[in-house]
């Protein structure tokens, strides 16, 4: 998608020299599509930094408020974020998210669902492991870590794949989603707590 790439070109030279950007973890990031990205959420500018350093196009999924607003939420739109209505089932953002993977593309997802106003980790709802496993797609955990002002030092940690159990594959039950998150959102844990070492 054009209008991505040149937005992302804009927005990934800007940035280190506004925040002192460091990631670790890189290479961890699979050669293609598709697969979920999971990040811990701090800050409403959280996908636009998942976004750098990610190597390929990645698809938000974004509260319907934030995909609902006039500039910013065309904006979404326009590279590829939808929207999910927080608090309940959303069925149609979960095909829409099944359809980004099954076209071998990246989709990205902050767990908690919604920003930590401490910077403390928040369980994690279990829908990411519902479309893993649904989609046999893996998880690249990523820990953020630090605050969005100029010459702030920024971290972002990216972990190893994490893959679903394969005799949970297809239509795990709540109990087997569960699991899941929290072995999920542990990995991001201990990536934030290595961010949180270095300082």
């Amino acid at each position: 998608m054009l209008l991505y790439r040149i937005l992302r070109s804009i927005v990934g030279w800007l940035a280190p020299r506004l925040l002192r950007l460091q990631t670790q973890g890189l290479d961890n990031f699979p050669a293609e599509g598709p697969y979920i990205i999971a990040a811990n959420h701090i800050h409403a500018l959280d996908p636009i930094i998942v976004a750098i350093v990610a190597p390929h196009h990645v698809s938000f999924m974004a509260k319907e408020e934030f995909i609902r607003s006039p500039l910013i939420g065309w904006l979404a739109r326009k590279v590829g974020a939808f929207p999910v209505k927080r608090g309940e089932a959303d069925i149609g953002a979960i095909r829409q998210a099944l359809r980004v993977l099954k076209a071998g593309n990246v989709l990205g997802i902050f767990p908690e669902g919604t920003r930590s106003k401490t910077g403390e980790m928040q369980d994690g709802h279990t829908g990411v492991a519902l479309l893993a496993a649904r989609a046999d797609v893996p998880i690249v955990p990523i820990a953020l870590y630090g605050q969005y002002r100029l010459g702030n030092k920024f971290r972002v940690n990216v972990g190893e794949p994490v893959y679903i159990e394969s005799a949970i594959r297809g239509r795990p039950t709540p109990e087997e989603r569960a699991r899941e998150t929290r072995r999920l959102m542990q990995e991001i844990a201990s990536l934030l707590a290595e961010c949180r070492e270095e300082d």
